[in-house]
């Protein structure tokens, strides 16, 4: 969404927690450190975080993150790239170091959930509804933000059980793990007829799965 980056490059005032916070908007950026020119992180992500005086960069569903102070934070710009819809982040840091961060595709990569009405569940919430007699799956879509795209159109079974370890999703013969609720991330978006489920599973951070859900006694 342009006109949040355009309201940041726009505000004289901003400071980094507000070129930061544009990351999660988006499905997928990246953040790298650069020291005496070489690259000493790269990683993927598609979360801050801000903590008293700090800012986690991460990715979702999974433990993989780096901090940067920010009294280390000396300077911070931003600026979409000529000719591309790509958005980036270049701070100077007070050890030397050069902090940049890439929001791809701007034009498209928008979070479905930071745009949509969605509300956030958890995976007892989902085992319910899932139980609820009215509540049929109809279709299912998996897809990440590499371009892996599978959908599953009339399916007969769905899923949510508890077993020993966690707790697995089955979606006809397709079966994906689902931890505690502080490694998913689930979100329902409700509808007269039909809800849309999105479920991020643990250690997938860049995999969503969309789950269509008819509402059989809706008029």
């Amino acid at each position: 969404m342009r006109t949040k980056i355009k309201a940041v490059l726009n505000n004289k005032d901003a400071k980094a927690q507000d070129y930061f916070e544009l990351v999660n908007i988006y499905e997928f950026s990246q953040v790298t450190l650069q020291r005496d020119g070489k690259d000493v992180i790269s990683m993927d992500i598609n979360e801050v975080e801000a903590y008293p005086g700090c800012f986690e960069f991460r990715e979702k569903c999974i433990s993989t993150h780096y901090t940067v102070e920010e009294s280390n934070i000396a300077s911070i710009t931003g600026r979409m790239l000529d000719n591309e819809d790509t958005f980036l982040i270049e701070a100077d840091l007070k050890d030397g170091s050069k902090l940049a961060v890439i929001i791809y595709h701007v034009d498209t990569n928008e979070k479905r959930e930071a745009s949509e009405s969605y509300y956030e569940s958890d995976v007892f919430s989902l085992m319910d509804y899932l139980n609820e007699e009215d509540h049929k799956v109809m279709m299912a879509i998996i897809h990440d933000s590499f371009g892996l795209e599978i959908k599953m159109n009339s399916v007969r079974n769905c899923t949510l059980t508890e077993t020993e370890e966690a707790f697995e999703m089955q979606i006809d013969t397709m079966t994906f793990p689902l931890m505690d609720d502080s490694c998913n991330e689930i979100y329902i978006k409700e509808g007269s007829v039909t809800d849309t489920i999105l479920i991020r599973p643990y250690g997938q951070p860049f995999l969503e799965i969309s789950i269509l859900v008819s509402k059989e006694n809706s008029k």
